[in-house]
């Protein structure tokens, strides 16, 4: 029988898609459903699970362009709906980043 305690649950945190994310927001990447080959790919271009990034332009129409640290990635919609992010509304890049990402 699972012990009862006075504090509630804690809520699992919020997960939207980079397309659902607008200009000026700054989140962490999630989870996604990627091929591995295409997670390399964007590690190799500095978006991986620690990383936090600002949006420049998110559309589910056209690309999405991401800032992280002072580079700028394109992603088709396809490739950006797959991502999952995290929001984050810390005034520092690398705050966010040091939290273990929630799988």
């Amino acid at each position: 029988m699972p012990l009862m305690t006075d504090q509630p649950p804690t809520p699992e945190p919020v997960r939207l898609p980079l397309t659902q994310l607008r200009r000026g927001d700054r989140a962490m990447v999630a989870g996604s459903s990627l091929s591995e080959e295409d997670r390399e790919v964007l590690r190799a271009m500095g978006l991986d699970e620690r990383c936090t990034f600002t949006v420049c332009r998110a559309s589910s129409a056209g690309p999405c362009i991401i800032r992280v640290d002072a580079t700028r990635l394109g992603l088709s919609p396809d490739l950006a709906r797959r991502i999952l992010t995290r929001p984050c509304d810390c005034p520092e890049t690398g705050c966010c980043a040091s939290e273990p990402p929630s799988e």
